[in-house]
């Protein structure tokens, strides 16, 4: 981070463990360098359909992240989109060692999703392009139906086309994704406005090379940055197990700022995706085959709505999940 001197910890009230922890996690991440890029799995409302959408979330954060965690593991929804891109050239630097990905949370304007969330090694040896970030942004925005995608530097403001302040909630132990979502909840009790304002939202990473999730990124939303950092640091005050990411030397708890960049499509206007295909480029082979791993996408959510209106998703996703491929 570029702020040396700040300290991951809880504001106030802090033990010793904190304390060691927080320099810890500090000084790790400010040696490494990452890119954080995150997709839904659950489509777009102008895809499916508002009525659709609203089906899908009513079964529940835990569910939809059971059945996001299926596309990921046996269907391969992001591998194959990767393989698709290297395969033709339209990637070249994206590899298991400098590009790792898991089903975390994310929450935007008052609705928490499980979320697709890559860390990826942006600097140094073997790093991945600035280049292929933002392809691989767009190809999984495209083949997920998304209406916007994020992808973001917390190290180098300067990385993407925005910047933007952000500030950091990092859980001691594991976080999962429904202790996010009730945590997303939780602020939204203290300010309304970092829940369900706009721009409110946050992302579940791995933040300064922790192995898992286990911290919440959140970027300033469209309220004044004293609100944004008063509103988050009371929220920490009612987690024992959080703290407050960056502090400034008298612990007054402050934001740094993230290079950040925002793929999407307008799906009502380019109903093919061609707002994301126009930053994919590729051969007419790849471009078919991207098409042909959107609507598998589209028949997975097909197939999770009829279990939905037939009352059986639990069976559904126990045992008679099917890849559509």
């Amino acid at each position: 981070m570029r702020t040396p001197r700040s300290e991951h910890r809880r504001p106030r009230k802090r033990t010793v463990r904190l304390v060691v922890a927080a320099f810890l996690l500090t000084t790790i991440h400010t040696v490494s360098a990452t890119t954080y890029i995150s997709v839904e799995p659950i489509p777009n409302r102008d895809v499916v359909g508002e009525s659709n959408l609203t089906l899908m979330r009513s079964i529940g954060y835990s569910r939809l992240e059971r059945w996001s965690d299926l596309l990921l593991s046996q269907c391969l929804a992001v591998d194959r989109v990767i393989d698709a891109l290297t395969a033709h050239g339209a990637i070249t630097s994206v590899t298991p060692a400098n590009t790792r990905f898991g089903v975390a949370a994310g929450g935007f304007e008052g609705a928490t999703n499980p979320s697709f969330v890559f860390t990826v090694q942006d600097s140094g040896p073997g790093a991945v392009s600035m280049r292929d970030v933002n392809v691989l942004d767009n190809a999984l925005g495209y083949v997920l139906n998304q209406g916007g995608t994020a992808h973001f530097s917390a190290d180098n403001a300067k990385a993407y086309a925005f910047v933007l302040d952000y500030a950091v909630v990092t859980f001691l132990g594991a976080l999962t994704g429904d202790e996010a979502r009730q945590f997303f909840e939780r602020l939204g009790t203290i300010d309304a406005a970092l829940f369900s304002g706009q721009f409110a939202g946050f992302t579940q990473v791995d933040f300064g090379s922790s192995l898992t999730n286990n911290s919440m990124l959140f970027l300033q939303p469209a309220v004044t940055k004293q609100r944004f950092i008063s509103g988050l640091a009371a929220a920490v005050e009612t987690e024992p197990r959080a703290t407050y990411f960056p502090l400034k030397n008298n612990e007054t708890p402050s934001t740094a700022r993230a290079g950040i960049a925002f793929p999407g499509n307008d799906w009502l206007a380019f109903p093919d995706g061609t707002q994301y295909l126009a930053n994919i480029g590729g051969t007419p082979q790849l471009l078919n085959e991207l098409a042909v791993l959107r609507q598998e996408h589209l028949t997975a959510v097909a197939n999770l709505l009829e279990a939905i209106i037939k009352d059986h998703v639990d069976a559904y996703l126990d045992h008679g999940f099917r890849c559509p491929n």
